[in-house]
Protein backbone atom coordinates (compact mmCIF):
# COMPACT_ATOMS: atom_id res chain seq x y z
CA UNK A 1 0.00 0.00 0.00
CA UNK A 2 1.35 3.19 -0.96
CA UNK A 3 1.34 6.59 1.28
CA UNK A 4 -0.82 9.46 0.18
CA UNK A 5 -0.84 13.09 1.05
CA UNK A 6 -3.01 15.25 1.75
CA UNK A 7 -3.49 18.96 1.81
CA UNK A 8 -4.03 20.06 5.85
CA UNK A 9 -6.99 21.74 4.65
CA UNK A 10 -8.41 18.17 3.31
CA UNK A 11 -7.00 17.26 6.54
CA UNK A 12 -8.68 19.51 8.70
CA UNK A 13 -12.48 18.73 6.66
CA UNK A 14 -12.30 14.71 7.19
CA UNK A 15 -11.52 15.52 11.07
CA UNK A 16 -14.73 17.66 10.84
CA UNK A 17 -17.04 14.95 9.16
CA UNK A 18 -15.15 11.83 10.86
CA UNK A 19 -16.19 14.07 14.61
CA UNK A 20 -19.86 14.87 12.83
CA UNK A 21 -20.28 11.22 12.22
CA UNK A 22 -19.39 9.99 15.37
CA UNK A 23 -21.94 12.72 16.56
CA UNK A 24 -24.48 11.48 14.96
CA UNK A 25 -24.51 7.65 15.59
CA UNK A 26 -24.21 8.80 19.24
CA UNK A 27 -27.43 10.39 18.96
CA UNK A 28 -28.49 7.67 17.65
CA UNK A 29 -28.66 8.15 13.73
CA UNK A 30 -27.31 4.62 13.32
CA UNK A 31 -30.71 2.80 14.58
CA UNK A 32 -32.62 4.64 12.16
CA UNK A 33 -34.56 2.43 9.89
CA UNK A 34 -33.13 3.11 6.42
CA UNK A 35 -29.18 3.58 7.65
CA UNK A 36 -28.13 0.20 6.88
CA UNK A 37 -30.06 0.05 3.69
CA UNK A 38 -28.39 3.64 2.71
CA UNK A 39 -25.04 2.08 2.98
CA UNK A 40 -24.91 -1.31 1.33
CA UNK A 41 -23.27 0.11 -0.99
CA UNK A 42 -20.27 1.64 1.11
CA UNK A 43 -20.28 -1.47 3.12
CA UNK A 44 -19.75 -3.50 0.22
CA UNK A 45 -17.29 -1.13 -1.55
CA UNK A 46 -15.33 -1.01 1.59
CA UNK A 47 -15.22 -4.83 2.33
CA UNK A 48 -13.55 -5.53 -1.04
CA UNK A 49 -10.85 -2.83 -0.26
CA UNK A 50 -10.10 -4.50 3.09
CA UNK A 51 -10.27 -8.17 1.57
CA UNK A 52 -8.01 -7.32 -1.37
CA UNK A 53 -5.32 -5.33 1.08
CA UNK A 54 -5.72 -8.40 3.14
CA UNK A 55 -4.91 -10.60 0.30
CA UNK A 56 -1.75 -8.38 -0.91
CA UNK A 57 -0.25 -8.44 2.72
CA UNK A 58 -0.40 -11.88 2.69
CA UNK A 59 0.98 -12.29 -0.79
CA UNK A 60 3.59 -9.92 -0.14
CA UNK A 61 4.63 -11.95 3.41
CA UNK A 62 4.57 -15.44 1.66
CA UNK A 63 6.97 -13.98 -0.74
CA UNK A 64 8.70 -12.53 1.68
CA UNK A 65 9.28 -15.21 3.76
CA UNK A 66 10.74 -17.36 0.70
CA UNK A 67 12.85 -15.18 -0.67
CA UNK A 68 17.21 -15.11 -0.69
CA UNK A 69 19.85 -12.83 -2.46
CA UNK A 70 21.70 -15.99 -4.76
CA UNK A 71 24.91 -14.41 -4.75
CA UNK A 72 26.17 -10.80 -3.23
CA UNK A 73 24.35 -7.76 -2.59
CA UNK A 74 22.58 -6.11 -4.83
CA UNK A 75 22.20 -9.27 -7.21
CA UNK A 76 18.67 -9.23 -7.48
CA UNK A 77 16.26 -11.75 -5.32
CA UNK A 78 15.06 -15.49 -6.03
CA UNK A 79 12.83 -17.65 -4.27
CA UNK A 80 13.26 -20.91 -2.96
CA UNK A 81 10.92 -23.96 -4.11
CA UNK A 82 8.84 -23.04 -1.62
CA UNK A 83 7.58 -20.13 -2.80
CA UNK A 84 4.88 -21.64 -5.30
CA UNK A 85 3.50 -23.53 -2.11
CA UNK A 86 3.42 -20.48 0.22
CA UNK A 87 1.57 -18.46 -2.84
CA UNK A 88 -0.91 -21.33 -3.42
CA UNK A 89 -1.92 -21.46 0.37
CA UNK A 90 -2.21 -18.08 -0.15
CA UNK A 91 -4.36 -18.13 -2.85
CA UNK A 92 -6.52 -21.59 -1.09
CA UNK A 93 -7.21 -18.89 1.74
CA UNK A 94 -8.31 -15.81 -0.40
CA UNK A 95 -10.55 -17.87 -2.67
CA UNK A 96 -13.63 -16.21 -2.58
CA UNK A 97 -11.65 -12.98 -2.96
CA UNK A 98 -11.06 -14.17 -6.28
CA UNK A 99 -14.14 -15.16 -7.13
CA UNK A 100 -16.44 -12.10 -6.09
CA UNK A 101 -13.39 -10.12 -7.92
CA UNK A 102 -14.45 -11.87 -11.24
CA UNK A 103 -18.33 -11.06 -10.47
CA UNK A 104 -20.83 -12.45 -12.93
CA UNK A 105 -19.31 -10.42 -16.07
CA UNK A 106 -16.63 -13.58 -16.39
Amino acid sequence: MSDKKISSKRLKELERLESKMNALEAGGVDNWEWYQESLKGWFAENELDERLESLMSDLECAFGECAYEPSERGAGIAFDDSAGNAVMEVFKTHRVTFLDLLGDDE
